[in-house]
């Protein structure tokens, strides 16, 4: 199956769950090409929640509105796809089941004894001088471990560096513009643009990753890795600056049936750059939707959303 007739299946589920269970409540916008997208004052409804007032709100309310993303009233959101499903653990107070899921490598998938972990959504990180914060799926933390999941439904590719996208309309241009390779340019002083405004990315980098900060490299390793490299140091940068890999990792959190991460599409080339060039063994760590589902297969209270998430999304457990 291509990215398309992939997508195209997505919006035949998506719209068929629109019509049985959001009419009238949808932006009016076109169906070809198109997923439904809900009304602003509908957004809690796509949100999967069992019929329990308490549970239900617990779940709604897991995210905060003021962190919904700009596309979240989409049906195809993959913020609301993980409010739902990690909502659903979180609100039915089975954090339990995370503990015996194994990742793709073999490895667990989240911590050894998840149900005394703590889980946030949009968990922002606020020790990387970003101007824009790092912000994470979903952080899962217990004493000092923590797991810092990032949730995929339909993209084609994990987030990439804009500098080297700067036009020269922007303001920004002169001092920050980057041409895609990681070597002294624009005046600076500094071989990275980021670096060059204090963002403190490449001050940790070479510690995990087999890239030298005092080196040129051609083109830029993390031009195209880089949301996977911000979710490392999300994980392994303490608030004291210090770097700590024991109990930590990354969790890509993936559709099985997304071409994208199979073995030659854009997101898995990604990942297979990152993962090579981590010093860190199991920092970087895979699971899809379809093996979270799993391991609610045996938990009767989880019945609501196996069905809901197969209907919607065509997410079966596998």
């Amino acid at each position: 199956m291509n990215h398309v007739d992939y997508e195209t299946s997505i919006r035949r589920s998506l719209w068929a769950w629109a019509d049985q269970y959001h009419r009238g409540e949808l932006d009016g916008g076109k169906r070809d090409g198109r997923s439904p997208v809900l009304e602003k004052q509908f957004a809690d409804k796509n949100v999967l929640v069992p019929t329990n007032v308490a549970k239900a709100h617990k779940i709604t309310r897991a995210l905060p509105i003021r962190q919904r993303h700009r596309w979240f009233c989409s049906l195809r959101s993959s913020q609301a796809l993980t409010q739902s499903v990690f909502g659903a653990f979180y609100g039915l107070n089975r954090l339990d089941l995370f503990s015996n899921i194994m990742a793709d490598c073999g490895r667990p998938a989240f911590l050894a004894e998840s149900d005394e972990a703590r889980i946030d959504f949009e968990y922002e990180v606020d020790n990387l001088r970003e101007p824009r914060r790092t912000s994470i799926d979903v952080m899962m933390r217990r004493l000092q471990h923590r797991v810092a999941i990032e949730c995929k439904f339909t993209e084609q590719e994990f987030g990439i560096c804009s500098r080297p996208m700067l036009t020269s309309k922007e303001k920004n241009y002169p001092q920050q513009y980057c041409n895609g390779n990681y070597q002294f340019q624009q005046g600076r002083s500094k071989r990275c643009a980021l670096t060059s405004i204090d963002i403190q990315y490449w001050r940790y980098i070479p510690r995990l990753f087999g890239w030298s900060d005092a080196q040129d490299h051609l083109p830029c390793p993390v031009r195209h890795t880089y949301q996977l490299i911000r979710n490392a140091l999300a994980a392994t940068v303490n608030e004291d600056g210090r770097i700590d890999c024991d109990g930590r990792h990354v969790l890509i959190v993936y559709d099985a049936r997304n071409p994208a991460f199979l073995p030659d599409g854009k997101a898995a080339k990604q990942y297979a750059i990152a993962s090579k060039a981590c010093r860190i063994p199991g920092l970087f760590r895979q699971i899809s939707w379809q093996r979270i589902l799993a391991a609610t297969t045996h938990a009767s209270e989880f019945s609501f959303l196996l069905d809901a998430a197969e209907v919607k999304y065509g997410l079966k457990p596998e």
